[in-house]
């Protein structure tokens, strides 16, 4: 996820004076930052996420081992030279690899960046079987009281998260641009995130047309907060992170004692996201105990009608499959140069190839992370050269 891209258009944000907006942005500036090299430390204030007691990740015995490992080095050595910090392969719930580069190693936190997203997803199934939200048919208004009477109000929980919510994007007109007046640049440097979701225009009918927008993320954080009553950091301990034996993580806020941004930045370690894709591989169950309903990890999954391609906050199978990457291609698009080899693919995806790969028919997560653009990134090789080097 692009750090600007969070959320349409708040032109008057841009007149109006917010000394933290401004320290934000220059230190960000100065510093000669950008979405994916700012470092977790630049990140300030933030918000713990406690962990669990148990941290530890289970290894594989060699002789369980089911990756030659020729496959294990040619997917390692791919992913050194695409500047990866981290690439982790679990198979059947154990470690069959684990390496990190560039003076990286399991204690160092990264940005996992929009696979944020899914662990959004999860909170929301949480909340649904504590029974905070009643359905993912319930409109925005039940939990949103500025919007009853407006049309926005009927947009429902399953249209953001299927990316359908009709929302125009916060930094229209502006796209990528690092500047004052960029709406988007305004919210993320500022000290509300929340107001601006607030802002959003309609653009069109719910529910029918993907648009991956991450304010539509951010309005699902406020949701989950106001309706299980806890602060974001603390109803995602209790449900996940605790339960998982994660390591503590952080969350951004606009301000001390504020708001969390939602869409992204979960700033953490590596093996929490191959744990993540292990929940989700084993039906939302971790040591035998039911984290999340194995029905919401169904439905999380479940191809959506407006894009075949995402569920809800989750992507499914191939994206785009062409013998050469298109020359259109902004510098974060995937590409891939053939189908993964196994159709029932799912995957988290952050700015800059933050991955986690997961493939049920394989047993297999793969977790990979990196703090630089690649050279040259095709979404089908880490996955395919180890799914076809399974012994």
């Amino acid at each position: 996820m692009l750090l600007l891209l969070v959320g349409a258009p708040l032109l008057i944000a841009a007149t109006s004076p917010d000394p933290v907006f401004d320290k934000r942005f220059n230190s960000f500036i100065d510093a000669g930052y950008d979405a994916l090299t700012a470092p977790p430390e630049w990140f300030d204030p933030t918000e713990r996420v406690a962990g669990g007691g148990d941290t530890s990740i289970p290894v594989a015995a060699p002789s369980t081992k089911a990756i030659a490992s020729t496959a294990l080095a040619a997917a390692a050595s791919y992913a050194e030279a695409q500047g990866s910090t981290a690439l982790i392969v679990m198979r059947d719930g154990a470690v069959e690899y684990e390496h990190y580069w560039r003076d990286n190693g399991p204690d160092s936190v990264f940005n996992p960046q929009s696979m944020s997203k899914t662990v959004l997803a999860l909170l929301v199934g949480a909340a649904i079987a504590d029974g905070k939200i009643r359905s993912v048919d319930d409109p925005v208004e039940r939990y949103v009281p500025e919007w009853r009477g407006d049309p926005r109000g009927k947009i429902t929980i399953e249209n953001l998260l299927n990316m359908a919510s009709g929302l125009a994007q916060l930094e229209e007109g502006f796209g990528y641009e690092l500047t004052p007046e960029n709406p988007a640049a305004r919210q993320h440097f500022g000290s509300d995130f929340h107001a601006p979701i607030l802002t959003l225009r309609a653009k069109v009918p719910p529910g029918q047309t993907f648009d991956y927008n991450n304010n539509g993320s951010n309005l699902l954080g406020l949701i989950v907060e106001r309706a299980t009553g806890e602060r974001y950091a603390d109803y995602l301990s209790r449900k996940l992170w605790a339960p998982l034996g994660l390591r503590d993580a952080h969350l951004y806020l606009d301000k001390p004692e504020g708001h969390p941004i939602t869409a992204c930045c979960i700033l953490s370690h590596p093996r929490d996201w191959a744990k993540i894709g292990q929940l989700i591989l084993q039906n939302g169950k971790w040591e035998g105990r039911e984290i999340v309903p194995a029905s919401w990890i169904a439905a999380m999954i479940k191809p959506s009608a407006p894009y075949k391609g995402y569920g809800y906050q989750i992507w499914l199978g191939d994206q785009k499959v062409e013998a050469e990457r298109p020359s259109h291609l902004a510098p974060d698009d995937s590409w891939q140069s053939e189908p993964f080899a196994a159709p029932d693919i799912i995957a988290l995806r952050g700015h800059g190839f933050q991955r986690v790969w997961i493939i049920p028919s394989k047993k297999l997560v793969i977790m990979r992370a990196g703090k630089s653009w690649p050279p040259s990134w095709n979404e089908a090789l880490i996955p395919n050269i180890l799914i076809r080097g399974m012994k």
